[in-house]
């Protein structure tokens, strides 16, 4: 959590998009594996979108994954239900980490998303709900990048890692420590560090 540039606040709250899939896994009574794929494809974190007669045909899913003996169609609504209460959760112990520093309902910048669970339709509209904040997807919007993927929201939690690193070279070059690195790589990641910069709201 940043105030005014500043950083405020931390926390690692142990519950990501794994544990949706595994929730999937367990209402579904189906493997991970396709779990997964339906989560991927057909998931939402809005029920409200769909009534009770709503079904997806997941044979063709079921055969690519090879589990063909569960089951061939899936109730829409149910899926979602399912999805939306660990999305819940989570924006939930969210916000009891905003709540421990008295900034519930209260961050003017709202939040941003980053992250591979962050694909998932309406997960955007949940936050808003949960959160009472302004709610948006991460995105890269400074930096030219040659390889598509690396815009992608999956992949800048990984980059926040990369500009951590440069700023612990740059620390250690202040104290006259050496690391293996060269002018290639310090243009890179200063790039990396610009970029994520341009993420925060």
């Amino acid at each position: 959590m940043f105030e005014e540039g500043e950083l405020l606040h931390t926390a690692v709250i142990p519950i990501g998009s794994e544990h949706i899939t595994a929730d999937i896994a367990i209402g579904l009574r189906c493997p991970i594996n396709l779990a997964d794929r339906i989560k991927i494809e057909y998931g939402t974190a809005l029920a409200g979108n769909f009534n009770k007669k709503d079904e997806l045909d997941i044979s063709e899913l079921a055969a690519e994954e090879n589990a063909v003996d569960e089951l061939k169609t899936i109730k829409r609504k149910y899926l979602a239900e399912i999805i939306g209460a660990r999305v819940e959760e989570i924006f939930e112990k969210v916000d009891n980490e905003f709540k421990e520093v008295e900034r519930s309902g209260m961050l003017p910048g709202g939040v941003f998303l980053i992250g591979g669970g962050t694909k998932l339709p309406g997960i955007t509209e949940m936050a808003k709900k949960q959160l009472r904040l302004p709610a948006s997807l991460g995105n890269n919007s400074n930096i030219k990048t040659v390889i598509d993927k690396v815009n992608d929201t999956m992949f800048l939690n990984a980059l926040g890692l990369v500009v951590w690193g440069n700023q612990v070279n740059e620390g250690n070059r202040s104290l006259g420590l050496k690391i293996p690195g060269g002018a290639v790589i310090d243009k890179f990641l200063k790039k990396i560090v610009d970029w994520f910069k341009s993420l925060i709201p």
